[in-house]
C-alpha cells in the first residue's frame, strides 16, 4: 500500500509514527511520549511498531475480528460455496462492505467523506474478499482469515508513511488499499495456478472444509 501510494501524484513520504499509536487509541500526548521512549531503545521505531502490530493482530485484534470472520468466511462461505470462488467472493465482499455503513456514518472511517466513503469501503472489501476466501479455503479454517484480518492493523502504516493524499486515497481502505488488494489477488492466482496441487480459483463449486469420513 505504501508503494502504491508513493507512485501516485501529489502523495509524499513522511514518518509520522505517532499516527500508528493514535489509531490504537492513544492520546496525542501519550503517543508523542511513547515514540520518544521507543527512539531511546536504539531499535528502529518501525521495527518495534511492526512487532507490536503483529502481536496485537494475532491476539487482541484477531479476537475482535473473529466475530466478523465467523459470519463472512464461516457462514457466508459455507452457504455460498456452490457459487464458486469468484461469485462467492463478490457477494461476500458486498455484504461485508455494506455492513460497515453505520460505522462509516458514525465517522470511524472517512469522517470527512462519509457518503463517498461507503462506496470506497465497499469497493475495498470486494477487492479484499478473494484474498480472504483464498486463505480460508487453503487453510480449511476460518482462523486463517481471522489472523489476517487482525493483522490488517498494520495497514495503519499508510497514515504513518504517506501524506498529502487525502483520506480516500491513503487510507488502507482507500485507493492504495484497493490497488494493493489487486496485487494480492494476483499473488493468490499465481499460487493457485502454478504451485497448488488443486486449483480453487475457478467457477466450480468449492469444498471449503475438511471432508469427514462416514
Amino acid at each position: 500500500m505504501i508503494g502504491v501510494g508513493l507512485a501516485l501524484p501529489g502523495t509524499t513520504f513522511t514518518t509520522e509514527y505517532a499516527a500508528f499509536l493514535l489509531e490504537l487509541g492513544f492520546t496525542e500526548a501519550e503517543a508523542v511520549d511513547t515514540i520518544a521512549e521507543l527512539e531511546q531503545t536504539g531499535v528502529p521505531v518501525v521495527v518495534l511498531l511492526t512487532g507490536l502490530g503483529l502481536v496485537l493482530g494475532a491476539t487482541l485484534f484477531a479476537l475482535a475480528a473473529l466475530g466478523e470472520e465467523l459470519g463472512w468466511r464461516g457462514l457466508l462461505l459455507t452457504e455460498l460455496a456452490p457459487l464458486g470462488f469468484w461469485k462467492l467472493s463478490l457477494w461476500t465482499g458486498l455484504v461485508w462492505g455494506i455492513w460497515h455503513t453505520p460505522l462509516i456514518l458514525l465517522g470511524l472511517q472517512f469522517p470527512n467523506e462519509p457518503v463517498v466513503g461507503i462506496f470506497t469501503m465497499t469497493v475495498a472489501t470486494v477487492a479484499l474478499s478473494p484474498i480472504y476466501t483464498y486463505l480460508t479455503v487453503r487453510a480449511q479454517s476460518v482462523l486463517a482469515a481471522t489472523f489476517f484480518h487482525g493483522s490488517f492493523i498494520l495497514g495503519v502504516f499508510t497514515s504513518v508513511f504517506l501524506a498529502n493524499g487525502g483520506e480516500l486515497v491513503i487510507s488502507s481502505f482507500g485507493v492504495v488499499g484497493i490497488v494493493a488488494a489487486l496485487f494480492g489477488i494476483a499473488a493468490c492466482a499465481v499460487h493457485d495456478r502454478l504451485l497448488a496441487d488443486e486449483q480453487i480459483m475457478t467457477g466450480e463449486p468449492l469444498s471449503p472444509w475438511p471432508r469427514t469420513k462416514a
